[in-house]
């Protein structure tokens, strides 16, 4: 059908349970309402993680300034900068025409293929037994966030292109599944299971969203799984990290020789409903928390803001995916559709996943929760998300206009100052 000037293809059936719009101006609306939902609920998480990368990160700082100055908050004070010039990007990228971004994506994933594959060299940098780093000059960054949004956009122009005629496995694998599995290796060439994890629950997304049969998804997915067991076997790390989980999903944290997931249990504890208050937690001190920043930073906001804290957290990214949903239910272009709903699925997905985590109810992998841990490149990916799905959302006909509030105010005034002359 033909939305205004823009032409709508086929839709997708994958989400039956979420009424669709019935007309132009429904879809407009729903355009609209998802553009002010998506972006308070990245505002008040990113501002919140900005909050809580402060708290968690000013035992360190003050141990290591020997003070309690401004060079004790020297690093929440880079990650600040680096989500200010993130929020920056996503604004300007939410104002490119959504259509740039499908004749790009071919440039987008090789650039972040080449950026992930300088892990690999000696700019390669490791941290915490995974080379995922890179570093050039004073600057690290995090090539695997960058592939992240480079890989969505590319698998939603490339399954965007599919019809009705061509839904053999064939279809879905060529190049789709291979470039998606590329993506995978070099993720995996640097050590970080976590990470390529996100990369196989994007890839899956992808082609739920783009309607693959679900025999396909039994075919596929079984090798996967042998393979991610085999990964975890063959790494002792991963395998004591599984160990442990199995071994402490039913018990009590162990006092005597505590693990990470132990010190996010009595931060939990600690804080109860209310909280200890914001600063005031202990469990972020050196010797407790050893990824108080960045992992476990939903253990912070539990200990000192409390149940209602995690809450306002979940209800936010609650928010997030509910919006990004209906946009990726009505948006008019498979293309759009795919891209926002591939946006929510990582987002959305990973941020559970790490809640889980660090609740005790999945095994360590070391993902960060996205806007609020610390980490400038994860930060400036996620508001690179976003801004690439207000662009999708802005793309409908006359929903970037319902935002010129002021141009309709003049309009409508010099309407009455002319009748009245």
């Amino acid at each position: 059908m033909r939305f205004g000037g823009y032409v709508a293809d086929g839709e997708s059936s994958r989400i039956t349970w979420l009424r669709r719009a019935t007309g132009e101006s429904e879809v407009r609306d729903i355009m609209r309402q998802s553009v002010i939902s998506t972006l308070i609920a990245s505002f008040v998480l990113l501002t919140l993680g900005l909050v809580m990368v402060y708290s968690a990160t000013a035992p360190a700082g003050i141990r290591d300034a020997e003070s309690v100055s401004i060079g004790a908050f020297r690093t929440a004070n880079t990650h600040l900068i680096l989500s200010l010039v993130g929020v920056a990007v996503g604004g300007v990228c939410s104002f490119i025409p959504v259509h740039w971004y499908s004749r790009l994506a071919n440039w987008m994933f090789g650039l972040g293929i080449l950026l992930q594959a300088l892990v690999l060299t000696p700019l390669g940098v490791g941290v915490g037994g995974n080379k995922n780093w890179i570093k050039i000059g004073g600057v690290q960054l995090q090539p695997s966030e960058l592939l992240k949004v480079a890989t969505i956009v590319w698998l939603a122009a490339q399954l965007s292109k599919l019809h009705a005629e061509h839904r053999g496995w064939r279809d879905y694998m060529v190049p789709s599944g291979i470039g998606a599995g590329a993506a995978f290796i070099c993720v995996m060439l640097g050590g970080d299971l976590g990470t390529g994890l996100i990369f196989i629950l994007i890839a899956a997304g992808a082609f739920w969203l783009a309607d693959m049969p679900g025999r396909y998804f039994v075919v596929i997915g079984a090798p996967i799984m042998v393979m991610a067991g085999f990964l975890v076997a063959i790494s002792d790390s991963r395998r004591t990290r599984v160990f442990d989980f199995v071994g402490n999903l039913f018990a009590m944290p162990d006092s005597q020789h505590p693990t990470q997931p132990d010190f996010a249990l009595w931060a939990f504890g600690s804080g109860g409903i209310g909280g200890s208050g914001l600063g005031t937690g202990a469990e972020k001190w050196p010797g407790n928390l050893a990824e108080a920043q960045t992992d476990y930073i939903f253990a912070v906001v539990g200990e000192e803001l409390g149940l209602g804290g995690c809450a306002l957290v979940i209800c936010m990214f609650l928010l997030l995916a509910w919006s990004l949903i209906r946009v990726s239910m009505n948006h008019p272009s498979k293309f759009g559709r795919i891209l926002v709903g591939l946006v929510a699925v990582w987002i959305c997905g990973q941020a559970f996943a790490n809640m889980l985590v660090v609740t005790g109810l999945l095994p360590v992998f070391g993902v960060p929760l996205p806007f609020m841990s610390q980490g400038g490149t994860a930060v400036i990916a996620a508001l690179l998300g976003i801004g690439v799905s207000v662009s999708a959302m802005l793309s409908v006909p006359g929903v970037r206009d319902s935002f010129k509030v002021h141009g309709s105010i003049a309009e409508g005034a010099r309407a009455v100052l002319k009748r009245g002359k």
